[in-house]
């Protein structure tokens, strides 16, 4: 629910910001690169696989970033990098006696992700639709029973090194679409908010039936820069 209030009151902005200015910049942002920074909520998800384990996904935060190009002032395109880190609770089922264990754990993704966007007005304020294509490294957090070592300068000690616990790792592809308003508040500045619906297969059973894919949904507010 806080997730929802927060599009919504930063949607809200928008509008009012919109409706607030009449005049149009209809040059402001074609032929222009963009820096940005996005900032993300992402729901809980409960992912459920074979012989009844189970995965339950915390709501997450992320902070993203990413450089952009708009060919004029309706199609953009750009390539954004993002992090996060969620708790969850697992359940896990013993193969031999088939009984349920829980056990908590931390879900670290990172992401990059190639973007077009179309912009549906040529004014400031504008709705957009958007589409993205990219990579998602994950780590479980579940140790895999292999230990490595790593190894530093320590300011004190030297060069020391320690042994730590493996963990399971993936990398999967990831696509999703995106429905958002933007405003432009100068030549320079700009801010957009949007709601994504992400996919990605992670082998769960619960998955949508028109991708066969884990879904996810998330909602972003960017703030940009011009140049």
């Amino acid at each position: 629910m806080r997730n929802h209030a927060l599009l919504i009151a930063t949607l809200s902005l928008l509008l009012l910001a919109g409706n607030a200015q009449a005049r149009s910049f209809q040059d402001s942002r074609a032929e222009k690169f963009t820096f940005f920074l996005a900032p993300s909520f992402t729901n809980s998800r409960l992912l459920q696989f074979q012989n009844g384990a189970e995965a339950d996904i915390n709501e997450r935060s992320s902070l993203g970033f990413g450089l952009g190009y708009n060919f004029n002032k309706f199609l953009e395109v750009d390539l954004t990098f993002s992090s996060s880190n969620a708790n969850y609770t697992g359940t896990r089922i013993e193969e031999d006696t088939g009984n349920q264990e829980k056990f908590v754990s931390n879900l670290y993704t990172s992401s990059i992700n190639f973007g077009v966007t179309l912009n549906l007005l040529p004014s400031a304020f504008t709705p957009y639709i958007g589409a993205s294509i990219g990579s998602t490294y994950i780590d479980s957090g579940i140790p895999t029973g292999e230990t490595g070592t790593g190894c530093w300068w320590d300011p004190w000690w030297g060069y020391i090194c320690y042994p730590y616990a493996q963990t399971y790792t993936a990398t999967k592809v990831n696509y999703g679409a995106s429905v958002g308003l933007r405003y432009d508040f100068n030549r320079k500045l700009y801010i957009k908010g949007d709601a994504n619906m992400t996919f990605l297969d992670l082998g769960a059973e619960n998955t949508r039936e028109f991708t066969g894919m884990n879904d996810f949904i998330s909602y972003r507010f960017i703030f940009g820069f011009m140049f």
